[in-house]
């Protein structure tokens, strides 16, 4: 597709259509990133993130500011912290106020909480057009059931639900066309991330956006602070009472309990969820590295009764589960604000990282020898 000055006009299409604008204003967790930075010496590279956000006068309905009125009225942020578990205030510009509204104000039918389980082509090619067999997504027992029939499809349900269904379509001989290269080469932001609680309960870090603002440890690492409204505390139970480095002949496993039994009290307040998400900032960090997983579809030893996807690496460079100038960072937060640095469950109990960016596995290529589409 032209690689990036190929994409570059797209970006800059959905970047009109999600309204983005630069974050205006920084908040605690902000001003410790950057003095953090500052010490460890690039705080020069810290920057206001943008966002699809209506940032407007807090609080203030106006007729829609994108689209010359022909949009839906946004409200002002009020910087609550509630992005990430959905806004309530109308001013996160989710795609229901612009491609949806649009597409629903231009003739199309939207068909809400509906999930598709079978496509079916009307010949071996397709060039009859589909049947798509559908469920209801919160109906009883997938009540009602529904089929459509249809020229031509657009599968685009995210890298996830793309693969569920293309993988159970390919292993049961659905759409035979489909190229065996169909959940390779999924990329993720080879990130990690990393918790800095406070143990001064008076801190309020869930103010502002979900996410603020960044910086640059180094060419392929920045580090961004994320943020959900007080009162979501629920994430703490997702985050390890201690901090814990990966690498080396010691298990991290074993790290993890030797943690804990040198903060043996600390680690027992870190497991006390109230008040997690008002006094703690959850650090993103990603990289650009070149690195990725496969994805695949088979039954797991844990509950062999269904296939589910499961991923694997096996590329020469994998992903990273422990990103020294992350937790070199965080620990320094911490001293900064009197806290305790912590590690995601899933990296020090299964050394397994986690993402919130999963990208690819039906990727554009000149011959289904090399990709999907």
């Amino acid at each position: 597709m032209g690689g990036e000055n190929g994409l570059t006009p797209f970006y800059d299409v959905a970047k009109k259509m999600m309204g983005v604008e630069t974050n205006p204003k920084v908040w605690e967790a902000d001003e410790l990133l950057r003095d953090t930075a500052t010490e460890m010496g690039f705080g020069q590279t810290f920057k206001h993130t943008p966002a699809g956000v209506f940032f407007g006068e807090a609080g203030k309905t106006v007729s829609d500011p994108y689209f010359g009125g022909e949009g839906p009225d946004r409200t002002g942020c009020n910087y609550c912290g509630g992005c990430m578990v959905g806004c309530r205030y109308n001013a996160k510009n989710t795609l229901d106020k612009n491609y949806l509204y649009f597409a629903e104000k231009l003739g199309a039918q939207v068909i809400p909480e509906t999930t598709v389980v079978h496509i079916k082509p009307l010949s071996a090619d397709g060039s009859e057009g589909y049947e798509i067999h559908t469920r209801s997504t919160t109906g009883l027992f997938g009540f009602p059931k529904r089929v459509f029939r249809t020229k031509g499809v657009v599968l685009s349900a995210g890298v996830l639900g793309t693969l569920k269904l293309l993988l159970k379509h390919s292993q049961k001989g659905w759409l035979p066309g489909l190229s065996p290269r169909l959940g390779d080469v999924v990329r993720t932001n080879s990130e990690s991330l990393i918790g800095v609680s406070s143990l001064d309960r008076s801190h309020d870090f869930s103010r502002g956006i979900a996410i603020t603002s960044s910086v640059y440890p180094d060419a392929d690492t920045h580090i961004e602070p994320v943020r959900y409204p007080k009162g979501s505390d629920a994430m703490n139970f997702l985050a390890a009472p201690v901090l814990v480095d990966g690498g080396g002949k010691v298990p991290r496993q074993i790290r993890f309990l030797l943690g804990i039994l040198r903060h043996p009290i600390r680690a027992i307040r870190m497991l006390i969820p109230f008040g997690f998400a008002k006094r703690s900032i959850i650090l993103l960090v990603m990289q650009s590295t070149d690195n990725y997983i496969r994805i695949q579809r088979k039954r797991r030893w844990f509950w062999p009764f269904t296939k589910s996807l499961t991923s694997s690496q096996e590329h020469h460079q994998k992903i990273p589960t422990f990103i020294p100038i992350a937790n070199e960072f965080a620990r320094r937060m911490a001293n900064r604000m009197g806290g305790v640095a912590r590690s995601t469950v899933n990296e020090v109990m299964l050394d397994i990282p986690s993402t919130a960016h999963v990208l690819g596995g039906a990727c554009i290529s000149s011959s289904p020898e090399e990709g999907v589409v």
